[in-house]
């Protein structure tokens, strides 16, 4: 299934109908070499999106474990995001980022945003990809919320309600964060937390917070009849 494909059955109407630049294909896990041949695609993808109207730039990751779970995206996000602060000086990640504090990458002059669909993502979530098991990386310039700013206004209660009224239900707090770093990886269960995709120790604090509630759930349950 295509990128196109999975756009057709999102409830958002301007996926519908956006225009993307020239997608980028990565075939392997070691994806930071492809990334590097792609510079000066994904370059003047970005220093030309504003004249072309473009909407979006699609970075499809062939390999099924890239996003397999969710913890496989975070390590695909951070590795991502790192690539792309070595080939542009004008993308950087912050070591201790806060949500209340304004940060976005740039490339070619051009801010943009991170979407990430992945097969992880199960069917009544925003992000599904509806048996696709590639992982699709949707980079949006900010001219694009510029140029359909009015109608995304319009629009914007509506399509919340759209999403939620199929059961695909999604935090708008997360979305108005001002710092973009929080808004790259959608979260699954529960959908109001955001995930730290930068911090490489998220994943273990996670799994051992998992295995204490384990623990407390065992204790907790009532013991056999005798």
């Amino acid at each position: 299934m295509s990128f196109e494909e999975i756009a057709e059955r999102t409830y958002c109407p301007f996926a519908r109908t956006s225009k993307l630049g020239p997608p980028v294909t990565v075939t392997g896990l070691e994806f930071e070499k492809e990334l590097h041949r792609h510079r000066d695609t994904i370059a003047e993808f970005f220093s030309t999106a504003r004249d072309n109207s473009y909407d979006g730039m699609v970075i499809t990751f062939e390999d099924p474990s890239a996003g397999a779970t969710l913890d496989a995206l975070v390590d695909l996000t951070r590795r991502f995001y790192s690539t792309l602060a070595e080939l542009y000086p004008s993308v950087y990640l912050q070591d201790d980022p806060d949500p209340d504090e304004t940060w976005y990458a740039m490339i070619g002059g051009e801010q943009f945003f991170v979407v990430s669909f992945a097969p992880c993502y199960p069917a009544d979530s925003p992000r599904h990809t509806y048996g696709d098991r590639r992982t699709h990386v949707l980079l949006q310039p900010a001219s694009t919320f510029e140029r359909n700013a009015a109608a995304i206004d319009r629009r914007r209660e509506r399509i919340h309600r759209a999403f939620t009224a199929v059961g695909k239900p999604y935090d708008a707090r997360l979305a108005n964060v001002q710092n973009d770093m929080f808004k790259s990886v959608m979260p699954i269960d529960p959908i109001d937390q955001h995930i730290p995709w930068w911090d490489e120790s998220w994943k273990d604090r996670r799994q051992d917070h998992g295995r204490a509630q384990d623990v407390k759930d065992a204790a907790d349950a009532p013991s056999p009849a005798a």
